[in-house]
């Protein structure tokens, strides 16, 4: 579910790499082209009734990955929907979980084994839901659950703009708002993610993990990690937030991933996927978000 979207459609490719059939859900406003070896499914991920209708006729998934739960409202539904037709439930959490804790995080911060999530439905946030969701499957679903808590996702194709507006605003010379003194953080090639996601369901042991490069940055060095894949110098001023970059974080937030690594699982570095990306930026600054030549361009 999700199929076709940022994280999906790197997901779908490397499955159907693996050799496994694929059924990519989403709502089919995006336009995505799996060269003809998926199949689509077209529902309303938040509409129950629309999910039973599109999946009646399917007797059994080996595993369902969801891009799109955030309340626990989204899982409750689709828990017992799925009941007796998966295996395997891979669920694209978030850094948010740790929301309320800094420095290096790892899996053990936020347990969802022992969470008491909200069952009133009344999350006040998105973190607050992301942690309920993690909760409510891994304590009541009847098949095997994993997670993936991502950061800061990067890529080309993010629909929000804000990794696509970073490199525009280097390539332009515009200065960012960020202070000498930052905390530091990682963050998450798209790429990687649909692979490692596509890595979790090869996987026997069924818990959360941690998902990002090992490299670390604060604000102003990892834009000057941009600066220097580009070729550009990156200019900073601290009078003004009007122009703080949305990466910045006011203290370290960074997650450890030496479980997947100790698991077999190796991240790309950080330099290296951002050139990639910086090519493919030079070669289509302004490529649609819908285009799977985006995708297919960082496959070899």
């Amino acid at each position: 579910m999700g199929g076709t979207g940022f994280i999906g459609r790197f997901l779908v490719k490397y499955l159907l790499n693996d050799g496994h059939e694929v059924f990519a859900a989403s709502n089919g406003k995006t336009k995505v082209s799996f060269a003809g070896e998926a199949k689509y499914l077209h529902f309303d991920r938040f509409n129950p009734l629309s999910v039973k209708e599109s999946i009646g006729n399917l007797d059994h998934f080996d595993a369902v990955y969801d891009q799109l739960a955030f309340r626990i409202k989204d899982v409750k539904e689709l828990t017992d929907i799925m009941a007796g037709k998966t295996d395997s439930y891979i669920f694209t959490s978030s850094a948010a979980v740790y929301s309320d804790k800094s420095g290096l995080l790892s899996e053990d911060q936020f347990d969802p084994f022992s969470y008491e999530f909200d069952d009133k439905e009344s999350e006040k946030s998105y973190s607050d839901g992301k942690r309920n969701v993690e909760a409510y499957v891994y304590q009541n679903a009847d098949f095997a659950v994993s997670s993936a808590r991502f950061p800061s996702i990067l890529g080309n194709c993010d629909s929000t703009l804000r990794f696509q507006d970073h490199l525009r605003r280097i390539e332009q010379g515009r200065p960012f708002w960020a202070p000498e003194k930052a905390g530091r953080r990682n963050f998450t090639w798209v790429d990687d993610a649909g692979r490692f996601l596509a890595w979790l369901e090869t996987h026997d042991k069924k818990w959360p993990y941690n998902g990002a490069s090992a490299e670390c940055f604060d604000i102003r060095t990892f834009l000057n990690l941009i600066g220097k894949v580009m070729g550009k110098t990156v200019s900073f001023q601290s009078q003004s937030e009007q122009d703080k970059s949305g990466y910045y974080k006011d203290v370290d937030f960074i997650l450890s991933t030496q479980k997947a690594n100790h698991e077999g699982f190796k991240f790309t570095g950080t330099e290296e996927w951002l050139s990639k990306e910086v090519a493919n930026y030079r070669i289509q600054p302004d490529i649609e978000c819908s285009s799977q030549e985006y995708a297919d361009s960082l496959f070899p």
